[in-house]
């Protein structure tokens, strides 16, 4: 038996299924991140590759590869970064919450902000947020690297939590 093979556009490691290709990427359970596996759709010329939760029960109750890619859609887990905007006075920019007050400004509200980046993430971390984000600016990012002031959302489904980067980390705010 092989090791990782692909059958009808599922990929099967050691036998079970790990996941599906399809829109030019592979779609991977959680359980299954594994080097080996990830090479192995590399070789297959699949260079984007996501890890989902439940793919694995899906395809293992006999979906298919579009019954499972038609659930997965807006299941994942979605990161999206929030900036002041440019019309956003400079006094309110950069500051932790308690100086934002100090000085004489509300809460951060949605309508000051500009959404400068939404994607995929695998897990609901703000330190790996701020490992990819806060020190340099990835392809796609159309803000500036993190700093104090911004906004991160973490969003699944229709439930969204919301931080406000602090000087010393973060604090959940309503948003």
């Amino acid at each position: 038996m092989k090791r990782i093979y692909v059958q009808n556009g599922i990929v099967f490691f050691y036998g079970n299924p790990a996941g599906y290709l399809g829109d030019g990427k592979a779609v991977i359970d959680c359980m299954f991140q594994k080097e080996e596996l990830v090479s192995f759709v590399k070789e297959l010329g699949f260079l984007e590759h996501v890890f989902r939760e439940g793919v694995y029960d899906r395809l293992s109750e006999g979906g298919g590869v579009k019954e499972t890619a038609e659930t997965s859609i807006g299941e994942g887990r979605r990161l999206r970064i929030y900036q002041l905007g440019q019309d956003s006075p400079i006094m309110m920019r950069f500051i932790s919450l308690a100086e934002r007050k100090k000085r004489g400004y509300d809460r951060p509200r949605r309508e000051e902000y500009v959404r400068v980046y939404e994607g995929e993430i695998e897990n609901y971390s703000l330190e790996e947020v701020w490992e990819k984000y806060g020190r340099r600016v990835p392809e796609g990012f159309q803000g500036h690297a993190l700093s104090i002031s911004d906004v991160i959302e973490f969003a699944d489904g229709e439930n969204s939590r919301f931080f406000y980067i602090e000087p010393s980390g973060y604090e959940e705010i309503r948003f």
